[in-house]
């Protein structure tokens, strides 16, 4: 079995920013809706949309986030097996 080790390669900065790109989406979001509405003459709709949409853009790259840390952690895996197989040979 490999052993994984945490090189320069695995960056958890993506998973641990993910909270922080979440909160700020939807705070960005809400507050563009809610200024934009009020340019608009309805500050509430605007808040409810820029918040969907704040939530939706905090989720589609939480989505990213993780896909990235998935696919480097699958690229260490297969390094890691593909070293261990040399070492048998």
């Amino acid at each position: 079995m490999a052993k994984l080790i945490r090189g320069s390669d695995w960056n958890s900065m993506d998973l641990a920013s993910i909270g922080i790109t979440l909160v700020l989406a939807i705070g960005i979001g809400s507050g563009l809706g809610w200024w934009i509405g009020g340019k608009l003459g309805n500050q509430t709709i605007g808040l409810i949309i820029g918040f969907i949409v704040g939530t939706a853009a905090g989720f589609i790259e939480m989505f990213r986030a993780v896909s990235r840390w998935n696919k480097r952690m699958e690229q260490q895996e297969q390094r890691a097996a593909e070293k261990d197989s040399e070492e048998e040979s």
